[in-house]
């Protein structure tokens, strides 16, 4: 029997831009592609084991309700008519199946929206590979961001085996969808909450209001503008900014993480930063065999604000973004790497992160129509090539039912305009890198998958460069300075 309808379990702002920004060309879901060693478990098997761990992320057995009229906002509601068997599915791939086969398959299914009157996830188990199985995952950018992906991952992944998760457990009964009035009071309700406290965050803790805050140039609100601004800044278009087909290209590449971190380490960069002077070499090249030559491109690099008292299960997105020029005219990987490095940087010092942070939660102050038409003019007013996202994996090796992980490789979505992602996840000792492509205006993904794989592997073995003389003498001073300081 279902309970008494609940309050309504809001989308933010940003999570309904996921929605709002989607088209027939550009589905707007996360993906995902596992494989694992051993033998696949049965449909059946694999639909129980799922069916067990969604109590730990009930979104997963909800869907999106957009209120009559327009009134009250967009919330997650539970599917009264959930089946897991909906959700979770498989296919064979016909012998002699290898990874080129499990590629194309993956930019198949990746290509497939998902039904918006269901919870938005999909499960593929993948059979006929040798020596294993994959599992093809897509969940809509509105239900998680990459830290929310992985943290539903490891939700569902990890634990004992078959036996284990055969189980029953309690039952799940769904709450009926919240009153339509309910829901309006809710909303208004949020809303001047969100109000006040995007005010106070954008005027450094002051008094609320956002436009307040902007006015008088307080506190974030400079940094806010500035990150808008970079976004929004003319820069050369290039091939990659067009969107043809809703088929996609995927392909891999992988290098070994250790080495990756000891490199970052000696020149004092971060493993993003690697991945972005590793991006920065491959485009540059796809560009190149295009036809075109550019000094530097733009990257629509997405930055985590998830504290760590927010679950991804329960918070949806909690990201923002900055904007970085990639030096992919230059051929000297070193000075790829410190240029990357200085202005990635620059980029964390100047605050811009969390300003438009702040920025992005005063959006959810507005009605439903105002964050679609901001969300709609952002993506118009956006200027970039290529999105780079980085996202830590988890620190436990994961299983399947007793089959082990054995890697992982991660799909950004892309935005209607645009034609490449590069998506990157480190596990099991590898840091996994997926290259996500229209299909029409990238045919050479996994070229640029190699390229990739290549850069990264040469910035493993990348010495750091020997300090000019005047350098060299600028530091002994300085060391001296802070010994008889």
């Amino acid at each position: 029997m279902a309970s008494l309808p609940p309050s309504p379990d809001r989308l933010s702002a940003l999570d309904a831009a996921f929605l709002d920004l989607e088209t027939a060309r550009a589905p707007l879901h996360v993906g995902w592609t596992l494989v694992f060693d051993g033998a696949p478990p049965s449909i059946a098997a694999l639909r129980r084991h799922v069916d067990s761990r969604l109590a730990g992320i009930p979104r997963f057995r909800r869907r999106v309700v957009q209120p009559a009229l327009g009134l009250g906002d967009a919330h997650w509601t539970d599917d009264v008519g959930f089946d897991v068997a909906r959700h979770v599915h498989a296919l064979r791939l016909a012998p002699p199946a290898g990874d080129a086969e499990l590629r194309e398959l993956t930019g198949v299914l990746l290509a497939q929206p998902l039904d918006p009157a269901r919870p938005l996830w999909r499960l593929q188990l993948v059979t006929g590979l040798p020596g294993g199985f994959a599992i093809v995952g897509q969940a809509h950018h509105a239900l998680v961001d990459g830290l929310a992906a992985v943290e539903v991952a490891t939700l569902l992944l990890s634990g004992g085996g078959e036996s284990a998760d055969a189980r029953p457990g309690r039952a799940w009964s769904p709450q009926g969808a919240p009153a339509l009035a309910g829901s309006l009071a809710s909303a208004l309700s949020a809303r001047a909450g969100d109000a006040v406290r995007a005010g106070a965050a954008l005027s450094g803790g002051g008094p609320p209001g956002m436009v307040r805050s902007l006015a008088r140039g307080a506190g974030g609100a400079p940094q806010a503008l500035s990150a808008i601004a970079a976004l929004a800044s003319p820069t050369q278009a290039t091939a990659l900014e067009q969107s043809i087909t809703p088929a996609r290209r995927v392909a891999f590449a992988s290098a070994p993480l250790d080495p990756l971190r000891t490199a970052a380490a000696r020149h004092g960069a971060t493993l993003n930063e690697l991945l972005l002077a590793a991006s920065a070499v491959a485009v540059g090249d796809a560009l190149r065999r295009r036809g075109e030559s550019h000094a530097s491109i733009r990257a629509l690099v997405p930055a985590s604000t998830r504290t760590q008292d927010e679950g991804g299960a329960e918070h949806g997105n909690r990201i923002t973004f900055l904007a970085l020029d990639l030096p992919v005219g230059e051929p000297d990987l070193a000075r790829v790497l410190r240029l990357v490095r200085a202005r990635s940087q620059a980029r964390k010092r100047s605050g811009e992160a969390g300003a438009a942070d702040a920025l992005l939660r005063a959006a959810d102050a507005l009605p439903a129509a105002g964050r679609r038409r901001i969300a709609r003019a952002a993506a118009r007013a956006a200027r970039f090539s290529v999105i780079v996202s980085n996202v830590p994996g988890p620190d436990i090796e994961l299983e399947l039912l007793g089959r082990p992980l054995r890697a992982a490789w991660p799909a950004v979505p892309l935005l209607d305009g645009h034609a490449l992602t590069i998506g990157a996840l480190s596990y099991g000792g590898s840091l996994n890198v997926g290259v996500y492509a229209d299909a029409k205006v990238v045919p050479d993904a996994a070229l640029l998958a190699q390229d990739l794989d290549r850069a990264l592997r040469a910035l493993t073995v990348l010495e750091r460069p020997s300090a000019t003389p005047w350098r060299a003498r600028a530091r002994v001073r300085r060391d001296a300075l802070r010994s008889t300081g």
